[in-house]
């Protein structure tokens, strides 16, 4: 008698495709699942960089603002100017809507200095899009950049900021229409910053954030008119 032979177990060919597909959509289910995970981490650090900037922009501007005109002496003579003329010696810089200027007894000379150590003390100076020599950037490079009197006069200063613009009232809270013009008018500041995505992220559909702020000159207060 012979031997009785022993069941053979497998798989059959629609049990295999059954498997396959049911592992495919594992494999589907677990990457959407790590690249839903990956996107909300990327769009959480893109805003958390934003508000950094966004924050650090404004923080330092306001403060900076504050000192505008101050002068250990009491002279007159620091304040807003607007010097717009791209290159030696004006530089660009602005008092208008979308740039600032103004100036400070920062060394306590009594003097404004444009060159030598320390003399980035008497000027304080925002704009957005510039170059080295003042001249407006096109293409917008989202860079805030701040007056400096070394070699490089504007400095970058914090980036992926899309939108930089003042409002300049009187002392009795007025709007300055023509700012460039009435500069020793100037006692308050209103500011506007606009953070925005950087350029290898914006498919990330992360919004913007905005911050604004008013601050009053108070060592321009009784400066004459």
């Amino acid at each position: 008698m012979e031997p009785s032979e022993s069941p053979q177990s497998g798989m059959t060919l629609a049990e295999l495709l059954v498997a396959m597909t049911i592992s495919t959509i594992i494999v589907i289910a677990a990457y959407a699942i790590f690249r839903t995970h990956h996107v909300i981490a990327m769009k959480q650090e893109e805003t958390t960089l934003m508000q950094q900037e966004l924050l650090a922009a404004t923080a330092q501007i306001a403060e900076e603002l504050r000192m505008c005109g101050y002068s250990p002496t009491g002279s007159s003579d620091f304040g807003f100017a607007h010097r717009p003329g791209a290159g030696m010696p004006d530089y660009g810089r602005v008092t208008n809507g979308n740039g600032i200027y103004c100036t400070m007894d920062g060394q306590g000379d009594g003097t404004i200095d444009e060159s030598g150590g320390g003399s980035s003390a008497d000027h304080i100076g925002f704009r957005l899009n510039v170059r080295d020599n003042g001249a407006p950037r096109t293409p917008a490079d989202n860079v805030l950049r701040k007056f400096d009197t070394g070699a490089v006069k504007w400095q970058p200063f914090c980036t992926n900021i899309g939108e930089l613009s003042f409002i300049y009232r009187d002392r009795e809270g007025g709007i300055i229409a023509d700012p460039e013009n009435c500069t020793r008018d100037i006692r308050m500041v209103e500011l506007r910053v606009t953070a925005v995505p950087s350029s290898d992220r914006e498919y990330l559909g992360v919004a913007n954030r905005t911050m604004t702020t008013t601050v009053w000159c108070r060592n321009l207060q009784e400066h004459p008119r």
